[in-house]
């Protein structure tokens, strides 16, 4: 983790209350889809530095896990990436080597798990696709965070999970998310905090 930390949400709403705000981290509202994460993001890394380390915060949904708990995804798929008609695997985006990308540090103490993003807001089960955690930014996100080399987190609250329950409203769903992923958050800046302090005790 380098000095400046830079929280990536898609919404102000997502910061429930100003939940997020004590922790005096400066805040990218990405807006909702992969362009607009993207352009936001890289626009961000531009003014903060392309070595700040990217915390992306959000709620998701689930297939197969169930709602109220915080997961840590680290590898990215784009489910609405589909090029299969002219040979390529569903995911993988045509002229690229793979349909995955690993690009997210594994936080310990949260379930790890893949994160399938796309532009397309996803209600009924995929035929083949596990869809462990859906999003509609964190691929693009990561992807970027790649590009610069910036170290990447992905922390997701399972609002609508494979058991069926669900927040009732939107407001409802974005405090719950809130008010876990700040102490997740919490654990996540101590827990990388100890690795920069191991790494400088490591260096001769």
């Amino acid at each position: 983790m380098h000095d400046t930390v830079l929280l990536a949400l898609a919404l102000p709403q997502e910061n429930a209350d100003g939940r997020f705000d004590d922790l005096d981290l400066p805040i990218v509202y990405t807006g909702v889809g992969k362009v607009n994460a993207a352009m936001s993001l890289t626009a961000a890394l531009h003014e903060y530095g392309t070595s700040a380390t990217v915390i992306n915060l959000g709620s998701a949904g689930s297939h197969t896990l169930q709602a109220g708990v915080v997961v840590c995804a680290t590898r990215f798929f784009q489910h609405d990436m589909d090029a299969t008609a002219l040979g390529y695997a569903l995911g993988q985006t045509p002229f690229e080597e793979t349909t995955h990308l690993d690009y997210g540090l594994a936080i310990p103490g949260l379930a790890h798990a893949v994160c399938y993003t796309g532009d397309r807001f996803i209600t009924d089960k995929h035929p083949t696709l596990p869809m462990q955690i859906i999003d509609m930014e964190a691929y693009a996100i990561a992807k970027v965070c790649q590009r610069f080399g910036a170290p990447f987190v992905s922390l997701k609250f399972i609002t609508d999970g494979a058991d069926g329950q669900a927040a009732s409203d939107w407001n409802e769903s974005v405090s719950m998310s809130a008010t876990r992923l700040h102490q997740a958050l919490q654990d996540t800046l101590s827990y990388l905090r100890r690795q920069v302090a191991r790494d400088a005790a490591d260096k001769p």
